[in-house]
């Protein structure tokens, strides 16, 4: 295995001016630093990192939990995030605690024995437990699913006014029985978008009917669709808001199972846009959460502690806009009053 010195000896320089161009640490003259990048490629040599941390007492390597790495939200989160600390020379170590709070507990542990300097959390639940026994060990903050109280710093979504705009829309539209849809009411998130779907309809002035507020859980998608199409078949919404990505795809096999055409029978909002929401027909009208800008944010706060500290005594607490993007899913109601005594029967 190569080392730096077959480097200096190849590139005719000192081993210092080596250290010096690999780690950026004094300027060299453009024709050096090109002669040692071609003798590093020539020898293969690659830097050993570990001793590099040991030497500096830094590992330039960050941590991101999430809960579930198959849900498209949180791998686009990720994706951003992980772009972000490459910029700065950061690497990312990625755990997925599969929606259980144990997981991700261990999974705290173990990127703090790797030495992570920073951590990402898109917790399991509000407010974990096991949380108080990390603060002042290394910088978190916490991105979505956000915690209760003030201990860590925070970025996420301005998730009611979305949900504000979007069943805004819809009344607009003249949809009075919107069903919405909710994973699990227990997490900040989804409570803050129900929050705008009432605040909408009591802004219009119009009641809130609690039956049309349906909590899914955390079970399985088969169990969650029943639900769904037991709820379009009992309600008779003429408009759903899926407060998910993943709710958006079971109201759409629920509407397909009962013969609803969307928008046609059924307008439908959902939360999240992907490349496969404007490909699907009618294309998803979403309302759109800035995934790109909360990863990138989530690591900028990262940064501004791990190089400053605690700069500022109150911790950082970070709300970026979403946007509502009308495609082709929604319908004014006196469009979309279809065939609701027909699917009745079924």
């Amino acid at each position: 295995m190569a080392s730096i010195r077959d480097v200096a000896k190849r590139a005719g320089v000192s081993v210092a001016t080596v250290s010096y161009v690999l780690n950026g640490t004094r300027n060299v003259s453009a024709e050096v630093r090109e002669a040692v990048l071609k003798a590093v490629q020539e020898v293969h040599y690659v830097p050993n990192v570990v001793a590099k941390s040991l030497r500096e007492r830094r590992t330039k390597t960050l941590g991101c939990i999430v809960p579930d790495i198959s849900n498209p939200f949180f791998a686009a989160l990720i994706k951003a995030f992980e772009w972000a600390a490459r910029q700065e020379g950061y690497r990312v170590i990625v755990g997925n605690a599969e929606e259980n709070e144990q997981v991700e507990e261990d999974l705290m542990y173990n990127l703090l024995a790797r030495k992570v300097e920073g951590i990402a959390l898109v917790p399991t639940k509000n407010s974990p437990s096991y949380l108080d026994r990390f603060r002042g060990r290394v910088p978190i903050v916490i991105v979505d699913r956000l915690t209760i109280g003030d201990m860590f710093d925070t970025v996420g979504a301005q998730n009611e006014e979305g949900a504000y705009q979007a069943t805004t829309f819809l009344l607009e539209q003249g949809h009075r029985r919107i069903l919405f849809l909710a994973s699990d009411l227990s997490l900040l998130n989804i409570q803050e978008r129900l929050a705008g779907y009432q605040r909408a309809h009591t802004q219009k002035e119009l009641p809130l009917e609690p039956a049309l507020v349906v909590e899914c859980g955390r079970v399985t998608r088969a169990q969650t669709q029943e639900k769904v199409t037991r709820a379009l078949k009992a309600l008779k919404p003429t408009a759903v808001i899926a407060a998910t990505n993943r709710l958006t795809l079971v109201a759409l096999g629920a509407a397909r199972h009962l013969g609803l055409t969307i928008p046609g029978d059924l307008s439908l909002v959902g939360f999240d846009d992907f490349e496969w929401s404007s490909l699907l027909d009618p294309p998803l009208t979403v309302v759109a959460q800035p995934v790109e800008a909360m990863g990138q944010e989530a690591f900028r706060v990262l940064l501004e502690r791990i190089t400053y500290g605690e700069v500022s005594p109150q911790p950082f607490n970070v709300r970026l806009p979403c946007t509502l993007v009308v495609r082709g899913s929604t319908l004014p109601r006196a469009s979309s009053e279809g065939r609701r005594e027909e699917v009745s029967q079924k």
